[in-house]
């Protein structure tokens, strides 16, 4: 009888501990009082995507420049366009949600930083002849592309007399001191470095941003940043993404220049920019020719009567007629680098 008593007490002190452990189980999981499961749930939940739409209200609009077609087909310009084009040319104000909707590879790169204003356009590059090329980099090759694949972005001020608007460019991006700009999808679209001075491979900040990968229509994203622009931090970040590729213009490899395989010529002011005065080979990789100028008037020397290659000054600007006379016009080649003087025929 004794020992069925101390198996009674044992059984009953064996459930007990149990039944407590059971308890302090429950409270360790419990929900901490004043929240409920769905609240913890939420908390522990991906955070929504921002869709504050990032608006400058300081600029009447921004506008898209360039020698391409806008997305409808209009044909685009530089600054200095008609009131019609600059508004048919105006970027939308938009939000990190509608980014991340366009592209994931630009809402990953912009949604660590700290953005002022956000927009985005669609424009079709690389489908009409410019006229005229410039060149970039790809994959540490260089190339030139027509000038319908280059592009830059303003912001853009409007005096408004009446009915009639007069837009003007408050600030390009880029600019050499305070619009330095980053490029989100380097496979896409080329800037050239941050610097006054030419780099190794000829490249500075004035020379044009490119469209590299190939004609088509693109939606092109914009953040400007709220930090400032300085050298070796971008103020802004530009990406493109292709929506639709079209037949155009193929880019073109540029290749070791070998002077003699060419035609020299010089225009300017004095010829209206027309027609060019043929040059002559003077030996050694040199070619002359004489022409009149006026003080102040410009001129380059080009070559195979286009744009595609043409010489000034030591910046690549236009030279500039000091005095009234007769000049002998000479360009001089060092491999593939080439050197214009104008000196007052003796």
């Amino acid at each position: 009888m004794k020992r069925i008593l101390t198996l009674l007490l044992a059984l009953v002190f064996i459930l007990s501990l149990a039944a407590c452990a059971g308890e302090k189980k429950d409270e360790q999981t419990a929900t901490p009082a004043g929240e409920t499961a769905a609240t913890t749930d939420a908390a522990t939940a991906e955070k929504p995507v921002d869709d504050t739409v990032l608006e400058d209200k300081d600029h009447a609009l921004w506008a898209a420049h360039g020698q391409y077609l806008l997305a409808d087909g209009t044909q685009n310009a530089w600054g200095g366009k008609a009131a019609e084009v600059y508004e048919a040319s105006a970027l939308t104000a938009t939000s990190l949600k509608d980014v991340k909707a366009i592209s994931e590879d630009i809402y990953t790169a912009l949604a660590g930083k700290e953005i002022k204003y956000l927009y985005k356009i669609d424009l079709i590059f690389g489908t009409n002849d410019a006229g005229w090329s410039s060149e970039f980099m790809k994959d540490g090759v260089k190339y030139k592309g027509n000038g319908s694949y280059a592009f830059k972005i303003a912001q853009c001020s409007v005096d408004v007399d009446g009915d009639e608007k007069v837009y003007a460019e408050e600030q390009w991006i880029s600019d050499p001191h305070t619009a330095y700009v980053e490029s989100l999808t380097p496979t896409t679209v080329f800037y050239p470095t941050w610097q006054e001075a030419a780099d190794e491979n000829g490249f500075k900040w004035d020379m044009n941003p490119m469209v590299i990968g190939g004609a088509g229509l693109y939606t092109l994203v914009i953040a400007q940043y709220k930090n400032a622009s300085a050298e070796g931090q971008p103020g802004y970040g530009v990406g493109l993404v292709l929506k639709e590729a079209k037949d155009g213009i193929d880019y073109e490899e540029i290749k070791t220049w070998i002077p003699g395989d060419h035609t020299y010529g010089v225009i300017g002011a004095f010829n209206e920019w027309s027609a060019d005065v043929a040059m002559t080979s003077a030996g050694d990789n040199k070619w002359t020719a004489e022409v009149t100028l006026t003080a102040g008037q410009e001129f380059k020397v080009r070559a195979d009567g286009a744009w595609d290659n043409s010489w000034g000054n030591a910046e690549g600007g236009n030279l500039v007629c000091e005095a009234d006379g007769t000049y002998v016009v000479t360009i001089a080649f060092a491999g593939d680098a080439a050197t214009v003087t104008a000196e007052p025929k003796a």
